[in-house]
């Protein structure tokens, strides 16, 4: 997590960035055959954050991209290779965010959506697993049947039983509680605290999406996000803090790389409409005892005075880091187009994905492909960041 650019925010109330997102492949020598090489490197999607986005660079050119709402983006290549040569592409765009601080007293005092017995009941039959969302905030209210509808993850039974596990343990997602005595601002904010106490004590790294499917649970519209974020240790600003950490769920592929791979979620409650929640990063600022000195402030907010600090944990119900970039909207989603072999990261595409059909035949008599595991290349991500 990038805590200057945090810390700018939550003083400044907005805070616009000029980002560079590059992502360079190359299969290890080891691991290369002559042949035709597919490759998909992670691309940004459309979200409401990012401004005036380009494309500075791709070497080789990519064969196509896909449109900037594909669940996970990327662009494509197809080459045909005799020597291990990189793929890389690079982008710039701007990053614009407002800071906000939820009042759950005030989101318990607004009439949110209202959802019948048969649309929570839908929920339950699909495990609340269908965390497919849309990147772009809508400003107009938004219908629980855009959450139930989507696509969901196909997960394995073991996960299934984790998840009711939860559910079971975790007391406001039970059906006989949604009554209007608890609000849907007082449930969310509740399954936040709750994970971010209690998941990495359980030695789980899902935060995030099991965040959407406990909202969910409780008919409350949640979408999930992914994408990279950037691993710089912990600013000297911060009291109480190590140096020197893993930020993060997953470290980088490369370690030339300054970007970590990472995701956080959405949430629906009026008046705000979509904020945005990360109980991962809010995990670790809890685990770590992380506060944000604040000073300067603007005399007129009453929610912030100077010279105070904030509780790290709580800026994330809300917030998220303004140096991520998002390249993923659906956990599990296909690529376009579809691999032929097994996904390297079933979860989202970070570190890019490679198939290789050599020239050489096969036992059978025809060229035999297959895909590439993390091992057998190297990502190095990279993320300029000015503000």
């Amino acid at each position: 997590m990038n805590l200057e650019a945090i810390q700018k925010l939550v003083i400044e109330k907005s805070i616009s960035i000029d980002i560079e997102a590059g992502i360079t492949l190359q299969i290890k020598n080891e691991a290369f055959r002559p042949g035709t090489v597919r490759v998909h490197l992670p691309a940004p999607i459309n979200a409401s954050w990012l401004k005036e986005g380009q494309l500075l660079d791709s070497e080789p050119m990519f064969r196509m991209a896909s449109v900037e709402d594909y669940p996970q983006r990327s662009v494509y290549y197809n080459e045909r290779l005799t020597e291990n040569t990189p793929f890389s592409v690079k982008y710039a765009f701007t990053s614009t965010h407002t800071y906000i601080k939820p009042d759950i007293n005030l989101i318990d005092s607004t009439q949110q959506k209202e959802f019948s017995t048969e649309e929570i009941e839908r929920f339950s039959k699909n495990h609340h697993c269908g965390c497919e969302s849309y990147t772009a905030l809508p400003q107009d209210a938004v219908s629980i049947l855009d959450v139930i509808e989507d696509r969901g993850i196909t997960f394995n039974e073991d996960y299934n039983l984790y998840i009711d596990q939860i559910m079971r343990s975790f007391p406001v997602c039970g059906s006989s509680t949604l009554e209007k005595k608890i609000k849907n601002g007082t449930i969310a904010y509740a399954i936040y605290k709750f994970i971010i106490e209690n998941f990495t004590k359980m030695g789980r790294t899902d935060h995030n999406i099991a965040f959407v499917a406990m909202c969910r649970m409780c008919g409350i519209p949640a979408r999930w996000q992914g994408g990279w974020a950037t691993s710089s240790p912990v600013s000297p600003l911060m009291p109480n803090s190590s140096t020197n950490i893993d930020d993060g769920e997953i470290k980088a592929h490369d370690s030339k790389s300054n970007a970590i791979k990472h995701d956080w979620a959405m949430v629906h409650l009026l008046p705000y409409g979509w904020i945005y929640v990360d109980c991962s990063f809010g995990s670790e600022a809890l685990t770590r005892n992380l506060s944000l000195e604040v000073t300067n402030c603007n005399s007129d907010t009453p929610s912030i005075d100077n010279n105070v600090q904030i509780e790290l944990c709580e800026y994330f119900f809300g917030n998220i880091d303004p140096c991520m970039v998002p390249t993923a909207s659906a956990p599990g989603a296909d690529l376009y187009p579809a691999k032929d072999y097994e996904r390297a990261d079933k979860i989202f595409n970070v570190y890019g994905e490679v198939e290789l059909v050599p020239d050489k035949l096969g036992a059978e008599g025809h060229f035999e492909g297959y895909g590439l595991s993390l091992k057998d290349y190297e990502s190095t991500v990279s993320l300029a960041i000015i503000f």
